[in-house]
């Protein structure tokens, strides 16, 4: 399977729940042996050769995978799946995994589906109703193209496994996968409205009887936090549950370090209190990065501390980024990473098994050992703070204008200059806009910009200079 990385959340990015303690020792792999951190962590894959959560590499030479509450392996896993890390950690950016679990959020059929645009494929959002859920999606969200699935060819009655960040509202879909099978409906939630063969999960209505297979729980009750697997009715309008799993809407009551990632829902101002991915979240505390972060509804967040009676009590809340792109000539090609070069540095990035590899010119999939210095390509890539780009598309295609979107560090507004990707770019020949492409004056650009802020520069003829820089929502 490839995956195609066409759709995708604005403000999506990286993240985990890490948990900590006193730990044995290791000499897995490539490890120095050394005391290590026992860990739990879950957030959003960003790339393999290993696997990459929430900044941290975790190697996998003796992991188990669990795929949907089945046994799996880790090729079941795509980049763009959250998942659940259990394992050690010997630094703040490697650990060994020993438990990786990954299950869907939502699968079911699409009822309804509005792009931002009239013509799907110039669209950058798609918000999709998926039994009676919310589904947002973006140009971050992976996409499985296993089936000839893309972003802008998505239909009404397309059955979807959708994995991502919970929010008050539905869902901001990381990962969507076209199922052939539209029999298998599943969905998480609350017990709401409980009766003695019905209830609701999110509003969406749930038929149960004598035959219904419960797990993990005894006996329904209403507010319980489960997983209902099923058909739906002829209507489409309920689902007929087979089976109600228990689940755990949180992670563990008490937990020494943890870190979560994922959206802000449920913000509570006056208590400075939220939930991420089901968790409680307690930022009295916490020291915010961004310094000037505001916390509110549907944030991207990392939040990291110890849990205590359930509640994590953060220490540290950081905003997570989203999808870097270069869109330039190749300077390097190496048996598992491309580089760039822009102002004598260069720039390099993982390739890996999951990267999806395509030359748009001729419409076929390549290899890495296809590419050669001096090609042009689109490369889409997360940085999730391990200190690696991890690409995740590359495209060959004929020359076009050089482009790259990256988190700025550091700004001069006298000089015009910013620092992406740890380079220097010169911006006093540019054309200054906001997000959304309106014109503003270099003031006001500058004004606006924060650490880890998303900036979109180009250089339209390859000449070295860059004529347009854009504030990137």
């Amino acid at each position: 399977m490839q995956i195609s990385q066409i759709a995708g959340i604005s403000t999506l990015m990286t993240a985990a729940l890490l948990a900590s303690g006193c730990g044995g020792s290791s000499s897995s792999g490539d490890n120095v042996t050394v005391a290590d951190k026992t860990v739990v962590s879950r957030g959003l894959i960003t790339g393999f050769g290993s696997v990459y959560v929430n900044g941290v590499k975790y190697r996998t030479g003796g992991t188990k995978f669990t795929v949907d509450d089945d046994d799996g392996v880790e090729s079941d896993l795509r980049v763009g799946m959250i998942v659940t890390v259990k394992g050690s950690r010997d630094s703040d950016s490697s650990g060994t995994a020993t438990h990786i679990s990954y299950d869907n959020e939502l699968k079911g059929p699409v009822a309804s589906i509005v792009y931002d645009t009239p013509d799907p494929v110039n669209a950058n959002t798609a918000t999709m109703v998926i039994l009676g859920q919310t589904v947002t999606a973006d140009r971050d969200t992976t996409i499985d193209d296993d089936g000839g699935l893309t972003f802008s060819n998505i239909q009404v009655g397309d059955v979807l496994e959708v994995s991502g960040f919970v929010t008050g509202t539905g869902l901001m879909a990381t990962h969507i996968e076209l199922q052939d099978n539209d029999l298998e409906i599943e969905i998480k939630g609350v017990i709401e409205n409980l009766t003695a063969n019905s209830f609701g999960i999110n509003g969406f209505p749930v038929s149960y009887d004598g035959t219904t297979k419960l797990d993990d729980i005894s006996a329904l009750a209403e507010g319980l936090y489960v997983e209902v697997e099923g058909q739906l009715d002829g209507l489409g309008t309920t689902l007929i549950a087979e089976e109600i799993e228990g689940e755990d809407e949180g992670l563990d009551d008490d937990m020494d370090e943890a870190e979560v990632e994922g959206a802000i829902y449920d913000y509570d101002s006056a208590t400075n209190t939220f939930k991420v991915q089901g968790q409680q979240v307690d930022a009295t505390g916490a020291e915010l990065y961004p310094s000037t972060l505001v916390l509110a509804d549907d944030l991207i967040v990392e939040a990291e501390g110890h849990i205590v009676n359930g509640v994590l009590l953060a220490e540290e809340i950081e905003q997570k980024g989203k999808k870097i792109k270069i869109y330039a000539t190749l300077s390097a090609v190496n048996g598992d990473s491309i580089g760039f070069t822009f102002n004598s540095i260069e720039i390099l990035a993982r390739v890996n098994h999951q990267t999806e590899l395509e030359d748009e010119i001729t419409d076929t999939d390549i290899l890495l050992s296809d590419l050669s210095i001096g090609d042009f390509v689109e490369m889409e890539a997360f940085d999730d703070g391990s200190g690696d780009i991890n690409a995740v598309e590359v495209k060959r295609k004929n020359v076009d204008e050089i482009r790259v979107v990256a988190p700025v560090s550091v700004w001069d507004e006298l000089a015009q200059n910013v620092e992406l990707l740890g380079i220097e770019f010169d911006l006093s020949a540019a054309t200054y806009k906001d997000d959304n492409g309106q014109i503003i004056p270099a003031v006001t650009f500058y004004g606006s910009l924060s650490a880890g802020e998303f900036v979109k520069i180009k250089d339209a003829d390859s000449d070295g200079v860059f004529e347009q820089a854009e504030l990137d929502d």
